[in-house]
């Protein structure tokens, strides 16, 4: 038997004076099942042709999960992992009794597109019912940078104002980020299996999820802030609410500026201010950490448990420009004047 991971070079050959052919090796081709007839597909990857059998199988997956070797919280586990790997249909068996139905009816609902579509005393059967093309994942992110960046906005303002229910709020929304990252995360994991077809200019799958995962760590941290709201006892100085509010605002805009420009085309220059204007933001929240130590408030952990959450923002919105500019150093466009080598300038 051949390596399964060797690699052959082939001729490109005439056939009849119009048609360019390659052939494959006939043990290669017998080892892996090829016939006479069977179709292959070839998809560009950059330098390289990526050879692909179609497969009916191969474009529907099925998980079958066992209810009588896993506790509830397991089957649940499974049923998330099951969507997010890339199934299409999650087939729990072996009589799951009242609370192993709960628990997937619950891990059902915490996913976009996925419904339970039949359930009898024996089976539990859950189908992905989403057409990924009526959600493209640019779309996607949007919505997910607008309620990850109103989530933050809002957890600020109730932390400053000691307003313990409006943070709890700010947290119960945690779950719709939560959701359209496990769409995205879905979507990358099945391109690790199904080859996309690219489309020059756009971001890969992998862009995506890396981008998707920034957001969805800005909203657990604006739900960290908005657990803070529950135990500041008095609102903080004026001076430092203000100093607060106005770096929450900055770290908000550092997120919202990164994704905007990485979705948008990747423009290395706005993305390298992007970076320097992050810089000088971290210098000012260090200042500030030295302030509320000096203060002794009260409340001073807990304003800098925000203060931290605030930080940890800026630094996700300058993962997402450097993602953006890695982007832009594999475009053939992005090219310095003079030498001809691939350049990102920062700001001036």
């Amino acid at each position: 038997m051949t390596d399964e991971y060797e690699s052959y070079e082939r001729k490109v050959q005439l056939t009849g004076g119009t048609t360019y052919t390659v052939s494959l090796p006939k043990t290669w081709a017998n080892e892996r099942s090829l016939e006479i007839g069977d179709s292959v597909t070839l998809h560009p990857r950059d330098e390289r042709l990526v050879l692909t059998r179609p497969s009916a199988e191969a474009d529907h997956r099925t998980v079958t999960v066992s209810a009588a070797r896993h506790a509830p919280a397991g089957i649940a586990r499974l049923v998330a992992a099951a969507y997010v790997s890339g199934a299409d249909t999650v087939r729990v068996e072996g009589s799951p009794d009242r609370q192993a139905r709960a628990a997937i009816r619950e891990a059902v609902g915490g996913f976009i597109g996925l419904e339970i579509a039949e359930e009898t005393e024996r089976t539990v059967v859950a189908r992905t019912m989403l057409d990924v093309a009526d959600l493209p994942p640019e779309r996607t992110l949007d919505r997910m940078r607008d309620r990850t960046l109103e989530m933050h906005e809002a957890a600020v303002a109730a932390a400053l104002d000691a307003d313990g229910p409006a943070g709890r709020r700010v947290a119960d929304e945690d779950d719709t980020v939560d959701r359209l990252f496990g769409l995205l995360a879905r979507e990358f994991h099945r391109s690790l299996v199904a080859v996309p077809a690219p489309v020059d200019g756009t971001l890969t799958p992998f862009d995506h999820y890396t981008v998707a995962r920034q957001l969805e760590r800005v909203a657990d941290h604006a739900g960290k802030i908005a657990d803070a709201a529950a135990t500041v006892e008095t609102p903080p100085p004026e001076a430092v609410a203000d100093d607060l509010d106005r770096l929450a605002a900055d770290a908000r805009d550092v997120v919202r500026l990164s994704v905007t420009e990485t979705l948008g085309g990747c423009e290395p220059r706005a993305l390298g201010a992007v970076v320097t204007e992050a810089d000088a933001l971290r210098t000012e929240t260090k200042r500030l950490d030295r302030e509320l130590y000096d203060r002794g408030l009260a409340d001073g952990y807990v304003l800098a448990t925000v203060l931290d959450s605030i930080t940890r923002t800026i630094e996700y919105g300058v993962n997402v420009a450097e993602a953006g500019l890695r982007v832009a150093l594999r475009a053939d466009d992005v090219v310095d004047d003079t030498t001809g080598d691939t350049a990102v300038d920062a700001a001036d």
